[in-house]
């Protein structure tokens, strides 16, 4: 992700890069940190910009309980985005699961397939931890039972997320396939843009995505 963003940021103009364990950093020239990393990366990258009041934006999964506790501490400093991905099309498709729950009268199970290369350490996704947490959130009254999860790590996937309602009528199934890493590159760039006109706190890529990044 590092070398996507860093590949973006030679085509776009308006954003220049440096990378963040540089032996020597110019703190007048660092407006965000985006972190693509590691859970450990993940709070020495959160350690440095709540010391230097940076806004940070985050994309590193397999995150664990103490890492949401060090971002509660943040949040209060800083403006922060976490987000288990960061591509246009999730944020649509978690908007078209929410209207097709919205629409209909009776209960569905659902099913979440999510597939990625094999290199990928975390399983299930982030991503589809995050829709399970949102579906659990918002339409728990719709799922009928516990939500299935399946996860397949098969040569170089990028990412395929795919979510099935299924009753007794017939399935409703949503899909999202990315082709590269770029997806979540340029959604990270869109985000560094705007975050610092963003209040201290912590936003989602949804609400980002609601204030016309």
């Amino acid at each position: 992700m590092g070398q996507a963003i860093q590949a973006q940021c030679k085509i776009l103009s308006d954003i220049k890069v440096n990378d963040f364990q540089a032996k020597e950093i110019d703190l007048k020239d660092v407006s965000v940190v985006i972190d693509f990393s590691s859970p450990e990366g993940f709070t020495n990258a959160l350690t440095f910009c709540v010391k230097n009041k940076i806004p940070f934006i985050s994309g590193t999964t397999g995150l664990a309980e103490k890492h949401f506790e060090q971002v509660t501490t943040a949040k209060k400093i800083i403006p922060i985005l976490i987000a288990s991905n960061m591509s246009l099309g999730i944020a649509k498709l978690k908007s078209s699961i929410d209207e097709y729950l919205i629409s209909i009268n009776t209960t569905v199970k659902c099913k979440i397939i999510e597939i990625h290369h094999t290199n990928k350490k975390d399983s299930p996704s982030g991503t589809a931890l995050e829709i399970v947490r949102l579906l659990e959130k918002h339409h728990g009254n719709k799922i009928d039972g516990s939500i299935d999860v399946s996860s397949h790590r098969i040569g170089n996937i990028f990412g395929i997320h795919r979510i099935e309602f299924t009753n007794e009528t017939g399935t409703k199934s949503f899909q999202h396939i990315a082709s590269s890493r770029d997806v979540f590159a340029l959604g990270a760039l869109q985000a560094a843009r705007s975050i610092n006109s963003m209040k201290i706190g912590e936003y989602s890529f949804t609400e980002f995505l609601k204030k016309k990044l």
